[in-house]
């Protein structure tokens, strides 16, 4: 596995997620378990094309939407790829017979994470234990196999949330397949990329209307 690849996930993590737009080097150093050298090499990279800005004590995130498309057009997903078979089970079985730590992404992760049941596909794309899942799908060899099992980092395990990848990896990994469903998949991803400022900001006008809601009952009281 390219070392840098639970960088990008790192940082943009904690973007996209936790809205942490400024982190030092020696925390994603510690997070990745990477050497400094490789996490300075890389924001280097970043710098140089306006994802990121430098400062004294870390850097700032300026432009994720960079980021993202950066990690997703110079990954390789194929290089990943630990073992692939094929199934005559529909995906829905597939599915339900991975190993209970397997971890979903493309589009049984997308269909999962947003709970998409009009999402139709015949590959299943999973991070986990190509042992154990051999054992569920012996191997069969086919041109075009359906289940694809990549392998699987301590990091992503760790931000993954109920069996499904993170946003950024699950966009990464649709990325790199290059087909037609995928890139209408990514459609829509970046729609929901485009609207996580306007949900935010939806949010914090609730909180504050509930505020003044609250402080006029108490007046009236």
């Amino acid at each position: 596995m390219n070392k840098k690849n639970p960088v990008f996930r790192e940082i943009l993590y904690r973007v996209l997620e936790h809205e942490e737009w400024h982190m030092t080097q020696t925390s994603l150093a510690h997070a990745c378990d990477v050497s400094l050298w490789i996490i300075n090499s890389l924001i280097k990279t970043l710098h140089n094309f306006g994802a990121v800005e430098k400062k004294p004590l870390g850097f700032r995130v300026l432009n994720v939407h960079k980021i993202l498309l950066y990690w997703a057009c110079t990954r390789n997903l194929h290089r990943d790829i630990v073992y692939t078979t094929f199934s005559q089970y529909p995906v829905s079985k597939i599915e339900e017979e991975m190993p209970e730590d397997t971890l979903f992404t493309a589009f049984s992760g997308y269909s999962r994470k947003f709970k998409d049941a009009s999402l139709t596909y015949d590959e299943v794309f999973v991070y986990g234990d190509s042992n154990q899942i051999s054992r569920k799908f012996p191997k069969k060899t086919v041109l075009r196999p359906n289940i694809i099992v990549l392998g699987l980092d301590p990091h992503l395990r760790r931000l993954s949330e109920n069996n499904v990848v993170p946003f950024s990896q699950l966009y990464t990994d649709l990325w790199q397949m290059g087909n037609p469903k995928a890139e209408k998949v990514l459609v829509d991803l970046d729609q929901r990329l485009k609207l996580k400022p306007i949900e935010k900001f939806r949010t914090i006008i609730n909180q504050l209307w509930a505020k003044e809601t609250q402080g006029s009952e108490k007046n009236v009281k």
